[in-house]
């Protein structure tokens, strides 16, 4: 400090270049305190509000949850969830199949705390960069539409760009949105659903079939050259080839075990009616299980196209003679009744491994080789 004085006392070059550098100082903090202030002055603060502030007064009147989506130069696409008079939400472009109830909850509730965060432009020029141009318009936004029975609109609004790694512990993301007919748009926060894919909408929740329960499967079961693979106890880990050829061995019990158990991990990936498909000369497969239930797959199409329509009944040479059977009747009435008019699209590696020939499962002996 005392430098600094002698310094400003002693005329000279040195002097001189100190004094400029406190008077540029001084305008650089005034300058930078100025500009604060004025943007203070004319920055409006806004505190985020719900997107429908109304709608959870309204949400139990709501019947129809729709999802309009761009398919390019072949127009729209609709996904129409429906709820019938039992309170069951349907999937009406899969012929009123039981929709996924967690998701078209999710959905609805996430509708009514759907968050106005901040405002963005209302430049429609700038809709295109945001995701939020109308579907119709060969535009990348996705409307999401929730009706009254009479058709009336509840909440609606066309959602666009999803601003990544942005959810919070409670799964809240931000993203943009705009109200269907209105220029400005908005930063939201909230959680809805926005998958495209109709066959993801669809409730996944069929037969569940444990593999400890499995005894007996046979494929191809009404051909002339079946595939029997069975086990002697749910205890047993590995099943064996009944019907070996002639001349042939197993391919190992991981070959076995894989077609034997594959329904076990069932899982679909689409249904449509079952009349919708020709079952023709198909590939039939039956499973077993110790305590008495029989599954019979009726399969159609091939590759990755493979298809099935799935009976459930009672197979009696599993049972005691005085056994109860009255879980097991349950069991296959439900079933039948959940799953007897639709057909299932199957996984690749299902539909592969229930299509299994018995020559795929079988190598012939190897012949001794010569001294």
């Amino acid at each position: 400090m005392a430098k600094i004085q002698d310094t400003l006392r002693a005329p000279g070059p040195l002097r001189n270049l100190l004094l400029l550098a406190v008077v540029t100082l001084f305008f650089v903090v005034a300058a930078a305190v100025v500009l604060s202030t004025q943007r203070e002055a004319t920055s409006v603060r806004f505190d985020p509000v719900l997107f429908f502030p109304d709608l959870n007064e309204k949400v139990g009147q709501a019947t129809r949850l729709v999802y309009t989506t761009g398919q390019g130069m072949q127009g729209t696409a609709n996904i129409t969830i429906e709820r019938d008079d039992e309170g069951v939400w349907r999937v009406l472009q899969r012929e009123g199949y039981p929709a996924r109830v967690d998701r078209v909850r999710k959905t609805i509730l996430g509708l009514t705390e759907l968050e106005a965060f901040e405002p963005r432009t209302s430049n429609p020029e700038w809709h295109r960069n945001l995701g939020l141009l109308e579907p119709e318009n060969l535009g990348r936004a996705v409307r999401v539409q929730l009706l009254d029975k009479d058709g009336n609109e509840i909440a609606g609004l066309l959602a666009g760009e999803i601003v990544d790694s942005t959810a919070d512990l409670q799964g809240r993301g931000f993203l943009y949105v705009r109200r269907d007919g209105e220029d400005q748009t908005w930063l939201a926060r909230g959680s809805i659903s926005l998958d495209k894919d109709v066959a993801n909408w669809l409730d996944p929740t069929v037969v569940k079939l444990s593999q400890e329960r499995i005894a007996k499967v046979t494929l191809w079961s009404i051909s002339e050259t079946p595939a029997i693979l069975s086990r002697s106890s749910p205890d047993h880990p590995n099943f064996v080839v009944e019907n070996l050829p002639v001349g042939s061995v197993s391919r190992g019990a991981p070959v076995v075990n894989a077609s034997a158990t594959a329904f076990a991990s069932f899982e679909f990936l689409d249904a449509v009616p079952v009349e919708s498909l020709i079952f023709n000369n198909p590939p039939v497969a039956e499973i077993v299980t110790f305590d008495g239930l029989k599954l019979t797959l009726t399969m159609a199409g091939a590759n990755t196209g493979m298809w099935a329509k799935i009976v459930a009944s009672k197979d009696s040479s599993m049972l005691a003679e005085d056994a109860d059977t009255s879980a097991l009747d349950a069991e296959i009435a439900e079933i039948n009744e959940q799953m007897g008019d639709w057909a299932y699209k199957l996984e690749q590696n299902l539909g592969l491994r229930l299509t299994q020939t018995i020559g795929g499962l079988t190598r012939p002996v190897a012949e001794p080789t010569a001294p």
